[in-house]
């Protein structure tokens, strides 16, 4: 009954005019008549695990050892229990979500370019959020290629279009006073990087509408949200229920059509601004628009491009927006790095930068103390606990070299846990860690934030690393520059640097907590 009365409050705050008596009855007649029936196949069938399973279905059987529980907030502690106990062979840790396998570090290399019909991420995303609703993990083939090819290859445009916009996002979102002033950091930086990735994605005008900037960063927390919402509901109910729990998803989708029809109507007549011989306009930007539409086999539509557009900005605003608010909570809490950074940034300018102040595609190999920094604070503040998620999707499972089988339909990962202590001294923060590694014989081209492998899985790694990391880390260098170049940064009088939020594998920045920053006039000298 209480299921029902949750369900009742629910649809009636989506949609008040159901309220009406006869429609209420029918509906919950429906839905009582749903729920009993998957609780009657759910008491026939039984669960092969003794812990809950969100996202419907139930998991397959599992006969490895099992550490943790769902009530767990933070999976450490199981991880590393898991790590010392198994350190060869796979266990399982019982996430809220589902429960996932973790393999051996020694698998990595085994399972890193395994194909879709084996192992598939994009599986693992159509379940977890539910595609069939949501639409997410459903094929965007045509996004893929634009930021995995047409991004990366033309960083040199992307930085240009960044610089234009950086300094009108810092004096938004973090202002202009020479006196110390505490910022909320996360939503400040989540503006900024708002601002820059829109200015790239859709280009001016749109790019600094209130409703627009407002619209992107709203859904990338209400797809999360809402689809979580959803997943309690029985399979049976969920096409019944999900146009009102996916209300506010759907508002967004309009409004994004809504405004997406001036830049779609400018692209298709060829006005970009006043750079014709390239094809390009930094004046505007909006590239990755016209990168999509250069991909698509038929007619562009809205409906295509405002799906791609908002699946862009759930990929990659707030994921930079955590790497860039914990190395900055981290160079707070160490102002001791801040005069090493701005000199080599200096030495940088000095020559990359020489006829016009800012960084350049070459620049960013040569900021090896920036690059060091954020990867350490990425070691020490991984954005997961497990990386390299994957659905076994191969009907006779995923077989290891181990000789473990593990059985279709399982969730596998490594941990990114075990991968962060490797290291020597690895409970200790050293910014420059990856520096001095560069500086050993035959490490150059190494140890960089943008690699990975299996001592780096922040952004994945194989087949599945993260096609913009390339795009994500000259946006993160170039924000950082402009701090550095502008702001001074410190912790509150007798604050430390703010502890990390644990909900089961996920690790993010507190949202609340505030840094002080204060406008430098001095420059980088």
């Amino acid at each position: 009954m209480e299921f029902i009365q949750t369900l009742q409050a629910q649809v009636l705050e989506a949609n008040p005019l159901l309220a009406k008596p006869s429609v209420v009855a029918v509906f919950l007649v429906l839905v009582a008549f749903v729920v009993l029936r998957w609780r009657a196949q759910k008491g026939q069938k039984g669960s092969k695990l003794d812990y809950p399973v969100i996202g419907g279905g139930r998991p397959p059987k599992l006969n490895f050892p099992v550490l943790g529980d769902v009530t767990q907030t933070d999976f450490r502690p199981a991880l590393e229990e898991g790590a010392k106990k198994y350190p060869k062979s796979p266990f399982v840790i019982a996430t809220p979500m589902h429960p996932t396998v973790i393999l051996p570090v020694s698998a990595i290399d085994e399972i890193k370019a395994l194909p879709e019909n084996i192992l598939s991420l994009r599986q693992h995303h159509y379940t977890i959020f539910l595609g069939k609703y949501t639409g997410f993990g459903d094929p965007c083939d045509e996004l893929d290629t634009a930021i995995r090819v047409d991004l990366t290859r033309h960083l040199e445009q992307n930085l240009a279009t960044f610089y234009d916009e950086v300094e009108y996002a810092y004096r938004k979102h973090v202002g202009d006073s020479t006196d110390w002033t505490p910022v909320p950091l996360y939503s400040s930086i989540l503006g900024i990087v708002c601002l820059l990735s829109s200015r790239v994605f859709v280009g001016l005008p749109l790019s600094r509408d209130e409703e627009w900037t407002r619209t992107t960063m709203q859904y990338s927390l209400d797809a999360g949200h809402e689809a979580h919402s959803l997943s309690p509901y029985p399979s049976l109910l969920r096409p019944l229920v999900a146009p009102f729990i996916l209300k506010r998803l759907s508002q967004h989708r309009a409004v994004a059509r809504r405004m997406l029809q001036p830049v779609l109507d400018k692209i298709t007549a060829g006005h970009r601004g006043n750079s014709a011989a390239t094809g390009q306009s930094v004046e505007t930007g909006g590239d990755l628009m016209r990168y999509i539409m250069g991909h698509y086999k038929g007619k562009a539509t809205l409906e295509l491009l405002a799906r791609d557009q908002l699946s862009a900005t759930f990929v990659a605003m707030h994921t930079t927006t955590i790497c860039i608010t914990q190395t900055l909570f981290d160079l707070a809490a160490r102002p001791e790095y801040l005069a090493p950074l701005r000199e080599e940034l200096a030495q940088v300018l000095a020559t990359d930068g020489a006829h016009d102040g800012r960084l350049h595609k070459a620049s960013m190999v040569k900021l090896r103390k920036m690059d060091s920094f954020v990867r350490e604070s990425q070691r020490m503040n991984p954005p997961g606990l497990v990386s390299m998620l994957r659905r076994v999707t191969s009907r006779e499972g995923l077989h290891l070299s181990t000789g473990h089988v593990i059985p279709y339909g399982s969730v596998v990962g490594i941990s990114a846990h075990e991968v962060t202590r490797s290291y020597p001294d690895g409970d200790k923060f050293d910014g420059f860690r990856f520096c001095k590694l560069r500086e050993q014989p035959g490490q150059a081209t190494l140890h960089q934030l943008v690699a990975t492998g299996p001592d780096h899985l922040a952004f994945g790694h194989g087949t599945h690393g993260c096609p913009g990391r390339f795009f994500a880390a000259s946006e993160i260098k170039v924000i950082l520059a402009y701090l550095l170049q502008n702001y001074d940064i410190r912790l509150e009088d007798g604050a430390t640097r703010p502890e990390n939020l644990h909900v089961g594998c996920t690790v993010t920045p507190s949202s609340d907590a505030k840094v002080l920053f204060r406008k430098r006039t001095e420059g980088l000298s």
